[in-house]
């Protein structure tokens, strides 16, 4: 049954994760500005979080109920990247090579460690 004061202490816990979060990629950004480090701020900021998940030995209900939309429409958020890169084309036909140089064993590497991460996944889940 859906009590008022639950659905308030819920909606108080998801907020508080999403704050979190948000705190998490400004102290990634500080951390970035403040040493002069060559990588966006975001990915201090998950490295931190990644750390405090490891730590705490899970995914709190609240910060799963934040990151699942978020994670859901993931491509959304990608859009103005595509754009820029669009919007760069000149650029990215005087460097196509390095691009794909890059690109290609990036995405690689990144399809194999998702593999490899599901399939870790897939057998622990099994009896």
């Amino acid at each position: 049954m859906f009590t008022p004061s639950f659905n308030l202490a819920r909606l108080a816990r998801v907020l508080l994760a999403g704050a979190g979060l948000l705190a998490l990629q400004w102290l990634g950004d500080g951390v970035v500005a403040r040493l002069g480090w060559p990588v966006p701020g975001a990915l201090v900021g998950l490295l931190v979080l990644l750390a405090g998940l490891l730590l705490w030995g899970g995914v709190p209900q609240a910060l799963d109920d934040v990151s699942t939309p978020l994670l859901r429409h993931l491509m959304l958020l990608l859009i103005p990247s595509v754009a820029a890169v669009g919007a760069s084309a000149a650029l990215l036909m005087a460097h196509g090579l390095v691009f794909v140089l890059a690109a290609v064993p990036v995405t690689a590497l990144t399809v194999v460690a998702t593999a490899w991460t599901l399939q870790r996944l897939l057998k622990r889940g099994r009896p």
